[in-house]
């Protein structure tokens, strides 16, 4: 047995010396990344002025650098009440845990969801989720 290992490995050297590829073909990646991930906030239903968290596990399909991170909130009419922003952030491959903090000091129905900054213009990234305060 330990013969035939030998030659169906010297076959496979031989195979992969014959055809002279060096590097195994990769398919290109797309020009706009991909991030993905999930938001949760708690709590779930806060009381006006209680401070929200919102946790947020991403990645992306690439290692990048980030110029800003946030979540944004708008309310009913569509004011902005924005998580504090990260400023520069990597993100990569491997998952990334992201807290950030703050309250809403108006009862409300609101609306959120995860923005980036890559080369100035801010991206904003679906889902929308919507949460009340009260």
């Amino acid at each position: 047995m330990p013969a035939i290992a030998l030659v169906v490995v010297l076959i496979a050297v031989a195979l992969v010396a014959l055809t002279g590829e060096d590097d195994v073909p990769v398919a290109a990646l797309p020009e706009r990344p991909t991030i993905a991930g999930s938001l949760e906030l708690e709590p779930r239903l806060p009381r006006a002025g209680q401070e929200v968290v919102v946790r947020a596990t991403l990645t992306a399909d690439r290692p990048l650098a980030l110029h800003g991170l946030t979540v944004r909130v708008r309310d009913a009419a569509g004011t902005a009440h924005d998580f504090p922003e990260t400023g520069e952030r990597s993100l990569g491959t491997t998952p990334q845990d992201i807290t950030l903090r703050r309250a809403f000091p108006a009862v409300g129905d609101y609306t959120y969801y995860l923005a980036y900054r890559l080369d100035g213009d801010w991206v904003s990234l679906q889902p929308w989720e919507r949460f009340t305060v009260r």
